[in-house]
């Protein structure tokens, strides 16, 4: 094996696009051939696979962007404080809360 320190750095970048390529290439492979022994044995039992896009572990789709969702309330008084309405209130809205009975005068809409 060729020792590291003695390539140039585009020898090595070289390398390096060379060895993600080949790390892509055999797990594509690997994929195809584990398909392969899936529906060998499905065979063997008579059932029927179908195979998707990919599990929602390794797809891209399974890592969709959601869109940001608009604020509901704005502290009157520091109008860099907002709150969407969704998981736990801010403090300045439990305070808020406390003070006032309800969210009645930070509804932005």
């Amino acid at each position: 094996m060729t020792e590291l320190a003695k390539l140039s750095l585009d020898e090595l970048l070289s390398l390096q696009h060379r060895a993600a390529a080949e790390v892509v290439n055999r797990q594509s492979a690997e994929r195809d051939k584990a398909k392969q022994d899936i529906l060998a044995i499905a065979a063997k039992y008579g059932l029927e696979v179908r195979f998707g896009a990919g599990s929602a572990t390794n797809s891209k789709m399974a890592k969709t962007k959601r869109g940001s969702v608009a604020a509901k309330y704005r502290h009157p008084e520091d109008s860099s404080l907002t709150w969407t309405g969704r998981g736990r209130s801010p403090i300045w809205v439990a305070d808020w809360k406390i003070k006032h009975g309800s969210l009645e005068g930070i509804t932005i809409r």
